[in-house]
């Protein structure tokens, strides 16, 4: 098959990021750095919106202030539609509370993290998982609701340790530090005692903070991870694991 005919078969994908923007370039690095490609045109053709300026996720939820970012959302699809984009993925676990706004659009396909996740970890093999995700996620029951319909078991940490979670997502990670394991790791140590057989990253700050902490243990199931390869698979690259 000519390289040409390569090409036009792909299909264009986008992602609308800035939620938070670090997270969309580890998104990307990783949709890049598994695609098994020996030459540039072997990779997929993405257009990337780093649309920083949304507000918050979790304070529109909290707040019930939805209204106008639907709208937002509404005009940034609508902006990937007119750039000839098939797929859309979102690097952010809480917009997908919104994800009923990327669905009215027949001309472009969401990938829906949550439900990709969720489908992971039911294929593990797992029963009783926890869900590492800000309020946001929680209150809205993404989570509970993808995997109770697969038949997992979800766990959520107490309030001490969610406060905890907050703080290292928000008073850390968004604000460009590393993160403190210190602050993590009490968390993880609560889900292992709450019997999780694994826990869920949910939130793609914590993504992030996986990266800058190597960690590859297989009881971290890193939803941003399962975006990357389902990005690769829809659009018509190889993944290689």
């Amino acid at each position: 098959m000519d390289e040409k005919k390569d090409a036009e078969e792909r299909k264009k994908l986008g992602i609308l990021g800035g939620m938070g923007p670090e997270a969309t370039g580890v998104l990307y690095d990783r949709i890049t750095g598994h695609t098994i490609a020996e030459k540039d045109q072997d990779h997929l053709d993405i257009w990337i919106y780093s649309h920083a300026g949304l507000p918050d996720r979790t304070t529109c939820i909290l707040r019930g202030e939805e209204e106008r970012m639907r709208e937002m959302l509404r005009a940034d699809t609508e902006k990937m539609i007119s750039l000839g984009c098939e797929y859309l993925a979102v690097p952010c676990n809480t917009c997908h509370y919104f994800g009923d706004v990327f669905r009215e659009f027949p001309d472009i396909t969401f990938i829906d993290m949550i439900g990709e996740t969720a489908g992971t970890v039911s294929e593990r093999g797992i029963s009783t998982v926890g869900i590492l995700a800000t309020d946001g996620t929680l209150k809205a029951g993404l989570y509970h609701r993808a995997l109770s319909d697969r038949g997992v078991k979800p766990v959520v940490p107490d309030e001490k340790n969610q406060k905890l979670l907050m703080s290292l997502i928000y008073d850390e990670v968004k604000k460009g530090a590393r993160g403190e394991m210190e602050h993590f790791a009490p968390v993880v140590e609560y889900m292992k005692q709450a019997g999780c057989e694994a826990v869920i990253l949910g939130c793609t700050e914590l993504s992030v903070f996986a990266v800058n902490y190597s960690l590859k243990d297989a009881f971290y199931v890193d939803a941003l991870d399962v975006l990357a390869k389902r990005c690769v698979e829809l659009c018509g690259g190889t993944w290689r694991d």
